[in-house]
């Protein structure tokens, strides 16, 4: 048996990259996310054109556990509703979900590839920093 969520008020300061806040029951959410994130201590505007096929991170198949079903109890809830009254929050980003009420199935994802490109090493005695 589902319940009825109830919620007063609910406060998000920011939504941002694939991020998904619903209400309501959903029978299926996918959220997918991909970034490329690049520092650089030098750069000329205009020249920058980098593909993410080029990074194996944003190829590479996921593998999802596939979890088995068992119903180990019964519950009876008496009351229909899952009241709350206040949800406050700064963020949600990359694939992230704030969800009130039911949901059948999700899939969230974010991939995000980080790179630093300095003129000098800043690593030193030979340290390196990784791929």
């Amino acid at each position: 048996m589902y319940r009825t969520s109830v919620v007063d008020e609910v406060k998000v300061n920011s939504l941002d990259l694939s991020a998904v806040f619903q209400t309501g029951d959903t029978e299926k959410i996918q959220c997918y996310s991909a970034a490329l994130a690049i520092q650089r201590e030098s750069t000329k505007f205009g020249t920058f054109d980098i593909s993410l096929n080029k990074y194996s991170i944003f190829s590479e198949e996921v593998t999802v556990p596939v979890c088995p079903v068992i119903n180990i109890k019964k519950t009876f809830h008496a009351n229909p509703f899952i009241r709350v009254g206040k949800v406050d929050i700064i963020g949600i980003s990359s694939s992230a979900l704030l969800h009130i009420g039911s949901v059948q199935q999700m899939s969230l994802q974010s991939r995000v590839k980080h790179i630093r490109n300095f003129m000098t090493n800043p690593y030193q005695d030979g340290e390196e920093e990784e791929e």
